[in-house]
């Protein structure tokens, strides 16, 4: 069985969240938001979030990093009863006219981990850009 849903961790991202959201859920994915100790600001907007249909929040209350909050936002789509997960950031940087290509390779090769590769253009912020390159120089 198929039954995919996106995991969202999310951390300070009040003002990009509801857009992320908005678009996961208008392609028929439902949203497993993992707040990492975010802010009230931002905690009040995902408050607001969980009240949808379809959108589930897990609150960590000390800051887990991403990694962290992706592995909680893992184990609770599994308890859900979700077989697959896509990872999306909650910033919006991810160009989510995708996700209906990540969910059909995904049902395509159930047993495989489909990961995205960035596509920068002349439109990428030069900070993203020279951190990336930043992090590959240190990786090597």
């Amino acid at each position: 069985m198929h039954n995919p849903c996106a995991v969202i961790p999310v951390y300070n991202h009040e003002t990009a969240i509801t857009t992320v959201v908005d678009a996961l859920l208008a392609q028929g994915l439902p949203c497993i938001l993992v707040d990492d100790a975010s802010e009230q600001s931002c905690a009040r907007v995902l408050d607001t979030l969980a009240e949808r249909d379809r959108v589930f929040l897990v609150r960590l209350t000390a800051n887990q990093g991403k990694g962290g909050a992706v592995m909680t936002g893992l184990r609770e789509a599994s308890r859900l009863g979700y077989s697959h997960a896509l990872q999306v950031d909650a910033d919006g940087q991810h160009d989510l006219h995708d996700v209906a290509r990540f969910v059909g390779e995904s049902r395509g090769h159930p047993e495989a981990m489909i990961c995205g590769y960035p596509l920068f253009d002349e439109s990428v912020p030069k900070g993203r850009l020279y951190a990336r390159y930043l992090t590959h120089v240190m990786v090597w």
